[in-house]
């Protein structure tokens, strides 16, 4: 019957701190996975932080001035010829430009990016390798691979467009020779520093300017679209304004060093040519304007002068009155005005659209030029008849005459500006050099040591929170059972390097703790053999393997060092092994012979004068245990051995396995069953009172065996096992004379 305990309130109200602190607990008697999960996730971030290439960064500052027309020579040299300053387009606008094509493109022709080169890495590690080496041991089996120090430098390379992206794969051949093989078979041997022609008729010219690679390593080469050479530019570029200014810093990162730097510089002076290219271009076309209309400017002039000439030719009044002469020259004034008018128009149409406030501002003039004009004309209507026709062909003449000055006036203006003009693109910094900006080799150890230690607590919760084995006298109590004794867990005394010494561990090392553990489990057991029936104690198990043997071994020597005679009897005729223990073979006479009324009680006891106990081995394996221990014979052993002996100790096969322990139960005085920790589960603890309670055997009680702190699901229940564990207490360290 389950016994009711009272709650402790002092546990009740630290539950959540208690579970804490087993948690801790728990992570800290597996310290030695968390460290070695650690140290193999830092091992693994490190191997992973060396895979990928190196990356470095070169950067140019360059002062982006905003553009106008008229910044290189003052007005009275050049006036207005072409107007307002334009508009600056805005930082936004230029970061675009720079990305585009029109850009990148001269720079991708330039370093010939469309030329692509690359050697045959080693598959995951190629990168680490080609950077880090190899040994030369190791180096030599891995000859086709890129390694330290290999480089192929191209110096032309000239494909046709059907064959634009087929490789070409380079052998080294050593001495600078070097093999050249063709996608369709056709292969080709030379050296650096000379064309190499590939195929006949493929059109494939090859020159290759330095390769620095022992013989048999693989490099691959092929032309790429060009379009591909300005993406690498693109991706690799990054232009940033720096804040509040008109400063731009161009960043490119990428695999290789002096490429880095060539693309950075490259870019910035491609940008300040297009720029500077922009202006002439808008000059240009000024000049291309006025000498387009200077011709026919010129045959105006003509054609006014003669007309002129003819019409006061024979006259006698060819003169006109001061009144006259005013207007006339207010005349010529307003159309000199408006023809610049035009000009300015249509250079700025060039540019802008109609609705451009700059636009419509000279619309708006022209409109005003042309209505003062008209009422200027209107007053010369007023002129006396015989001088309105002198003013006329004297007005055209002389309007010719400065449209045409002007014109050329502007055009020398013009020439002057483009023979002046420089770039609003100033270089504040070129770039000097690449400097090395990752990857970031640290960081991926670091998380390598968090994810292992992160895995490494994950498992060890997981460990504790699917265990279903005992691991506790509660445990164990809770299931109806008392709990005599915890056996703590025996170095070597598992698996495969096995000592058999310390299999009798009461024996050979009578002052360990393990022992001392024994000694006390031999204490109560003496109190409650006191009031059995018999001085008899059957010891099984749930399942084999737990342990019983090495309890039934261990409990019976302590009781014989007592000064009590012990017999020990192994009644696992299936596998019993305890034979081993004592020297015996397999053929010696046993319980089973004994039994079978094949052996007498004296052949088959066996004294042990080391041990200080009797012994039945098992004997000879018989085909039917279960019926042998149901004879009279098993009784009259028993009832023959309580005669002689202190205490019968029976170590009997595990319950749920055969049938024998509830045979066993029913013929001794007391029963105890084996529980091993954390790996007997309640299911089996229940499944054997079952069984045993089918045949009328109900056990006295439990031992845990195997006890082991590291194991164990309450850590500090654990640490306090261990402290006590590492006590020993000597008997021969006790001073005589107290």
């Amino acid at each position: 019957m389950k016994a009711n305990r009272t709650p402790d309130p002092v546990a009740e109200e630290d539950g959540d701190e208690t579970s804490l602190i087993d948690i801790l607990m728990m992570v800290w008697l597996h310290k030695w996975l968390l460290i070695f999960a650690t140290l193999a996730g830092t091992l693994a971030g490190m191997l992973a932080g060396q895979l990928a290439p190196d990356s470095f960064s070169a950067a140019a500052v360059v002062h982006l001035e905003p553009r106008t027309q008229s910044v290189s020579l003052p007005e009275e040299v050049i006036g207005q010829a072409l107007g307002a300053p334009v508009t600056f387009r805005g930082l936004e606008t230029e970061k675009h430009i720079i990305r585009s094509r029109l850009i990148l493109g001269p720079v991708a022709e330039e370093l010939n990016l469309d030329w692509q080169a690359e050697p045959k890495r080693l598959p995951v590690f190629g990168h680490m390798v080609q950077r880090i080496g190899l040994p030369g041991f190791v180096a030599g089996l891995l000859t086709p691979y890129a390694q330290k120090g290999d480089a192929l430098i191209l110096g032309r390379l000239e494909v046709p467009e059907r064959l634009i992206g087929t490789r070409i794969m380079i052998e080294s051949l050593g001495g600078g020779r070097f093999k050249a093989d063709m996608p369709d078979g056709s292969s080709a041997i030379g050296t650096t520093g000379t064309d190499l022609r590939i195929g006949d008729g493929s059109g494939v010219v090859l020159n290759i300017a330095r390769f620095t690679a022992p013989a048999g390593r693989i490099w691959w080469v092929w032309r790429a679209p060009f379009q591909q050479g300005v993406s690498l530019i693109r991706n690799g570029l990054s232009v940033r304004e720096r804040s509040g200014s008109t400063i731009l810093d161009f960043r490119y990162q990428g695999a290789d060093r002096r490429l880095c730097q060539l693309i950075a510089n490259g870019v910035v002076k491609s940008y300040q040519t297009q720029s500077l290219q922009r202006r002439s271009a808008e000059i240009d076309q000024g000049i291309d304007f006025i000498e387009e209309q200077l011709p026919a400017i010129s045959g105006a002039v003509t054609r006014a002068t003669d007309a002129l000439n003819a019409y006061t030719l024979g006259r006698q009044q060819a003169e006109l009155s001061l009144g006259t002469q005013d207007l006339l020259s207010q005349a010529v004034e307003l159309e000199a005005q408006l023809e610049e008018l035009r000009f300015q128009q249509d250079q700025l149409a060039q540019r802008v659209t109609e609705n451009h406030p700059d636009y419509r501002a000279l619309q708006a003039r022209r409109t005003q030029v042309e209505t003062r004009l008209a009422d200027l004309r209107t007053q010369i209507k007023l002129v006396p008849a015989t001088e309105q026709e002198l003013l006329r062909l004297t007005e055209a003449a002389a309007t010719s005459r400065e449209i045409e000055r002007k014109m050329i006036e502007r055009s020398e203006q013009l020439r002057v500006l483009k023979a002046s003009t420089v770039g609003n693109i100033q270089v504040l910094e070129p770039a000097d050099s690449a400097g090395r900006v990752g990857p970031n080799r640290k960081r991926p150890m670091m998380a390598g040591a968090v994810i292992g230690m992160v895995l490494a607590v994950a498992l060890i919760l997981l460990m504790t929170l699917f265990r279903r084995g005992i691991d506790d006298a509660h445990s164990v109590e809770e299931l109806g059972l008392p709990l005599f004794a915890t056996v703590g867990w025996v170095r070597g005394l598992s698996g495969r390097r096995r000592d058999p010494k310390l299999y009798a561990l009461a024996a050979s090392d009578p002052q360990s703790v393990v022992t001392e553990t024994f000694r006390g489990l031999r204490t109560g057991l003496q109190f409650s053999l006191a009031t059995a029936s018999k001085r008899s104690l059957m010891i099984t198990s749930c399942a084999p393997s737990d342990g019983k043997s090495f309890i039934s071994l261990n409990l019976a020597i302590v009781w014989g060092q007592a000064g009590e005679k012990v017999l020990l009897i192994d009644a696992d005729m299936r596998r019993g092994v305890l034979r081993k223990q004592f020297g015996l073979t397999r053929d010696h006479k046993g319980l089973s012979d004994y039994l079978a009324n094949k052996a007498n009680l004296g052949d088959v006891v066996v004294s042990d004068a080391e041990k200080q106990i009797d012994f039945i081995p098992a004997g000879s394996y018989p085909p039917n245990p279960a019926e042998l221990l149901n004879t009279p014979a098993f009784r009259r052993l028993l009832d023959e051995a309580a005669e002689h002996y202190d205490l019968v100790i029976i170590d009997a096969p595990p319950t749920l396995a055969v049938t024998d322990p509830g045979i066993i139960g029913q013929m001794v005085g007391m029963s105890l069953l084996v529980v091993k920790h954390m790996a007997t589960t309640p299911a089996e603890i229940l499944s054997s009172l079952k069984v045993l309670g089918g045949s009328g055997v109900k056990p006295s009680g439990a031992i845990i065996t195997q006890f082991n702190v590291n194991k164990s699901r309450y850590g500090r229940y654990g640490a306090k096992y261990r402290y006590y564990g590492s006590y020993s207490y000597k008997y021969d360290s006790i001073d005589q004379k107290d």
